[in-house]
């Protein structure tokens, strides 16, 4: 599996966020909601690991077959 930049995922995770109108910075949230959101956030960037990884297969395979070619 290939790593990604850590720096890209949070990019993409806070731009989700703002996407959706969450300003992490003026929230005041009680520990649950902050153990909730955590979660959140860790699928979310999850989702963004399998996204890359997805996309990163598909161009070596489209790379393979235009060599083949």
């Amino acid at each position: 599996m290939v790593k990604q930049n850590p720096k890209l995922k949070q990019m993409l995770v806070r731009r989700l966020l703002k996407k959706h109108g969450v300003d992490y910075k003026s929230m005041d949230l009680s520990k649950k909601e902050k153990e909730e959101l955590r979660e959140v956030i860790k699928e979310i960037e999850e989702n963004v690991e399998n996204f890359l990884q997805k996309q990163y297969t598909t161009t070596q395979i489209e790379n393979n077959e235009a060599t083949e070619k």
